[in-house]
């Protein structure tokens, strides 16, 4: 989470706020995480019987990589979002609640 990189350098105070935003980033990095998950076992791993109890060589090439490009590609798809301007103030109004009252308002006109 960006709220901690560079942690270490300077004072950096801690408020609800902050944590609030950590908070929304976590929820975004778990629901990327469990896509990415259920998404490559779907497709890795066969649905019918077991007859080992570990992943197979091919099984575990398969998951690294699906892993792989899914990671890439939401790098990919990141960057594209940003080169364009997309801002949470405009496309994600929950964020409003965690920006300061004078910003939250100017990002309404």
């Amino acid at each position: 989470m960006s709220l901690f990189l560079n942690a270490l350098k300077g004072n950096q105070e801690v408020s609800q706020e902050k944590l609030d935003v950590a908070g929304v980033q976590f929820d975004a990095m778990c629901s990327t995480f469990n896509t990415i998950l259920r998404t490559c076992l779907e497709k890795c791993i066969p649905h019918e019987g077991f007859g080992e109890p570990d992943l197979t060589k091919g099984e575990q090439c398969c998951i690294d990589r699906c892993v792989a490009k899914m990671h890439y590609s939401n790098r990919l798809i990141g960057a594209f979002v940003q080169t364009r301007g997309f801002g949470p103030e405009n496309q994600l109004r929950h964020y409003s609640r965690f920006l300061p009252k004078e910003v939250a308002e100017e990002s309404k006109n």
